[in-house]
């Protein structure tokens, strides 16, 4: 995919206009700080990462070191934990080793509704400030999985923050319609900084390889040409 980084920014937009971005610290939430930056240079980016009752917090780190490498702001906002994932129940064990390509439906690690919590808290957030674009780094080859990754839901979740927020935030989802590994090539050619993010379900350094996002990652450089920078205790 071959992306202009004269067409990223709009002309018309307003120079008071924040960007809020969820931050993960993994490639997809990575790749997005990048995006953002690279396309809107000099406004104000404030990056957010939420805690939700996940297993492990090393995410947490990985997103400070993300922000930190861009020069973005990062708060980290504690929610409510969420139930129903094999992220963040006990009693439900992290899939491993499942092959991606024949799998259906909803995904044991779909946390239930929680790009939409996402969202609701980050518009609550911004709109006390003034006008701001909220930016969510999902992608297409997670549209089967992650309800709240679809086109449909990126669509509406827009429409609902405009109409519900005093300054009509925008929510857009510059990947929404690439695979994977068009987000590592795109990132790749702009030097995001792999090497500092974590994608491993299990909160594993070395990724554990084995977990659907492990598999997933390795599978999306392999497809782009490119050379994972972390390592892994097991990769097919």
């Amino acid at each position: 995919m071959t992306v202009s980084p004269a067409n990223l920014q709009s002309p018309a937009e307003d120079p008071a206009t924040a960007h809020y971005l969820l931050l993960s610290g993994g490639v997809d939430s990575s790749t997005l700080a990048g995006w953002v930056q690279h396309s809107h240079r000099g406004a104000p980016i404030v990056a957010i990462t939420f805690m939700y009752g996940q297993k492990h917090g090393v995410e947490c780190d990985a997103a400070s070191a993300v922000a930190a490498h861009y020069g973005l702001e990062h708060r980290v906002v504690g929610l409510s934990a969420i139930e129903g994932s094999a992220l963040t129940d006990d009693h439900q064990a992290v899939p491993e080793g499942r092959d991606l390509a024949t799998v259906t439906g909803v995904a044991p690690t779909y946390v239930p509704a929680r790009n939409l919590l996402f969202l609701a808290t980050l518009a609550s957030i911004a709109d006390a400030h003034g006008p701001a674009d909220l930016w969510l780094g999902v992608h297409r080859d997670d549209h089967t999985g992650y309800p709240d990754t679809r086109p449909e839901f990126v669509r509406a979740a827009d429409e609902a923050v405009r109409l519900g927020t005093q300054y009509g935030l925008r929510v857009k989802a510059p990947f929404v319609e690439w695979s994977k590994a068009d987000v590592v090539r795109w990132g790749v050619g702009h030097e995001v900084p792999y090497d500092l993010t974590l994608s491993c379900y299990q909160g594993s350094r070395p990724g554990c390889g084995v977990c659907d996002t492990c598999q997933a990652r390795i599978e999306a450089f392999r497809e782009a040409g490119a050379v994972d920078p972390i390592p892994y205790k097991v990769e097919g």
